[in-house]
């Protein structure tokens, strides 16, 4: 597991934070590259602080299995209970480097390191090491002690050469960072205003920073299991767009499929439910411990406005006042308990599914069984395939055609009434919350499949790509509905046309630079189908001969995958009268 110690340098003076953002898409990976985020050092050496926690989160469970810890945990040893301060901690941050970064060694005082916890990056894959943060807090008394240009230093120096962080990075390692101080409430104000892009891990600490007591022993970053990863540190990647891996019956190397929920006004949007029988339990602990606490929130507020408006009522009413008040708050009571109902039951619950492949859709059993009131919306020929009574809703999508149209489309603005009439969906577009206030767009990416949609967040510039793009290597394209032709199209329209700034795939982790990525997709397919024509024209005809010359040897079932690619760059190649 890559391990990093990730510091908050914090001015309690004046209640500031340091945050850095990485300007450059060389080396520093422990902060995406555009994204703010607490500078982190690479460690050398896993700490023991995440395997103590562990260990005391499994014996809870053993002693009452259906305690799942999703709170503040207290860590313990041995031998006494350790607190925030405690030298354990300080032993396991390299003060040395920490001590660099300060203008002078009188700005920096050992006595005022304080560990908060210790967070991992999702679960994706199992092939891949997750990264392991430790998180502590530094207090200072001067927002200038920190020196830039020696952070960078030290930033750099940290990183190994075997470390991820240094992957795609350049020999003479430079780095080239930003640095802010501002109170958490106003970075946390900055990023739902999409004005800054922050990692979520970032904004989970910001939030719990107003709580931080230096004699507090809850730790402020909570380990999360598989089964409730997402749930108490959302993973909100985009202002409203969080993306949480659920276990599913996808291709190797991916196990899971991302979740992506989108929260607001009362209204829960949902892409992609592809939990498996593995993924069910996290699928049911995300709606039960998430998704219906949010809701509940909404109808108590009602309720609570409501006694309000009774109580003022009958303080303002006449002793003489008739039963016809009575009933009439009767049946307004009544009405709003089946309003209330609903909403609980799904009413405000939009699922909506990027294609027809089961691993995008196979949990929607659970989401049925908690809320039978939502509605899914998909292509036509995906909708057939899902098995779900729930109420159903064909969408087409905006072809990527050309730059004047997509324009237009993605700056139409309705009122909220246009709105409301439109049931909170046209045929290319999904209005979330009482007024429509987040638009997702909905876009036609025929090419992985002849169905495939996906969506776009205009506001944040946030791709919901579904497979169309993937967090490892490249996307495999169904050989049976799937079409070169249009993936190439619909890949180019995405550049020039929709400009995403982050992309979430269904599978792995996010990409924070998708115009490199989708740039990088047609220059690999268009070298791929260059060997594959030159293999042709040699007089190698068959899938089986070509495999053998453009891939060599490979697994069965890669070779499955490889043979139906193949076939499909020989449709397109016969498309442009080429063979």
């Amino acid at each position: 597991m890559n391990s990093y110690s990730s510091l908050l340098f914090y001015n309690e003076n004046n209640n500031k934070v340091l945050m850095i953002k990485n300007n450059t898409n060389k080396l520093y990976k422990a902060i995406p590259h555009s994204f703010f985020g607490f500078p982190s050092l690479t460690s050398s050496e896993p700490t023991q602080l995440h395997q103590q926690q562990q260990q005391q989160q499994q014996q809870q469970q053993q002693s009452d299995p259906s305690k799942i810890t999703t709170t503040s945990t207290k860590t313990t040893d041995v031998n006494e209970k350790l607190l925030l301060n405690n030298n354990f901690y300080s032993s396991q941050l390299q003060l040395d480097k920490v001590e660099k970064v300060f203008n002078n060694r009188n700005s920096f005082k050992r006595d005022n390191v304080y560990y908060l916890g210790s967070l991992t990056t999702p679960y994706y894959l199992e092939q891949v090491k997750r990264c392991y943060y430790d998180y502590y807090l530094i207090i200072v008394k001067d927002c200038n002690c920190v020196n830039k240009n020696k952070l960078e230093s030290t930033l750099v120096e940290s990183i190994l050469p075997t470390d991820p962080a240094s992957s795609g990075g350049t020999k003479d390692k430079t780095l080239d960072i930003s640095l802010e101080w501002k109170e958490p409430s106003e970075f946390l104000k900055e990023f739902n205003l999409h004005r800054k892009f922050i990692t979520p891990e970032s904004q989970y600490l910001l939030k719990m920073l107003s709580l931080f007591s230096k004699t507090n022993n809850d730790l402020l970053a909570i380990t999360e299991d598989k089964n409730n990863l997402g749930i108490t540190i959302p993973l909100e990647f985009a202002p409203h767009i969080e993306s949480i891996p659920v276990r599913s019956n996808t291709l190797l190397p991916f196990n899971s499929t991302n979740l992506i929920i989108s929260q607001n006004d009362s209204h829960i949007l949902l892409v992609d439910p592809g939990a498996n029988k593995e993924g069910s339990i996290h699928m049911c602990n995300i709606i039960e411990k998430k998704l219906l606490n949010y809701l509940k929130n909404f109808t108590k507020n009602d309720n609570d406005q409501d006694n309000k408006s009774d109580y003022n009522s009958d303080n303002n009413s006449d002793d003489n006042s008739d039963n016809n008040s009575d009933n009439n708050s009767d049946n307004n009571e009544s009405l709003k308990e089946e309003e209330n109902k609903k909403i609980l039951e799904g009413k405000n619950v939009s699922i909506f599914i990027t294609h027809n492949h089961k691993d995008h859709w196979e949990g929607i059993g659970i989401l049925e069984k908690h809320f039978p009131e939502a509605t899914i919306y998909a292509h036509e020929k995906t909708l057939k395939n899902v098995e779900s009574a729930l109420r159903k809703v064909q969408v087409s999508g905006f072809p990527l055609k050309d730059k004047e149209s997509v324009d237009r489309f993605l700056n139409e603005i309705k009122t909220t009434s246009e709105i409301q009439q439109l049931n909170c969906h046209t045929n290319e577009k999904l209005y979330i919350g009482n007024g429509g206030d987040r638009i997702f767009h909905i876009v036609s990416t025929p090419g992985h499949t002849d169905d495939s949609l996906c969506l776009f967040d205009n506001d944040s510039k946030t791709l919901i790509a579904g497979d169309h793009i993937v967090g490892f290597g490249s996307s495999v394209l169904d050989f049976h509905t799937g079409d070169m032709v249009e993936y190439i199209d619909s890949t180019h329209g995405m550049i020039n046309y929709l400009c995403p700034k982050i992309a979430i795939p269904a599978h792995g982790p996010l990409n924070f630079d998708p115009i490199l990525l989708l740039n990088n997709y047609i220059r690999h397919r268009l070298l791929r189908e260059e060997e594959i024509l030159n293999a042709y024209k040699s007089g190698k005809t068959s899938l089986s001969e070509i495999l053998d010359i453009v891939y060599g040897s490979l697994e069965p079932t890669l070779s499955f995958m490889a043979m139906g690619n193949i076939k499909l760059h020989l449709q397109k190649l016969k498309k442009e009268n080429k063979i």
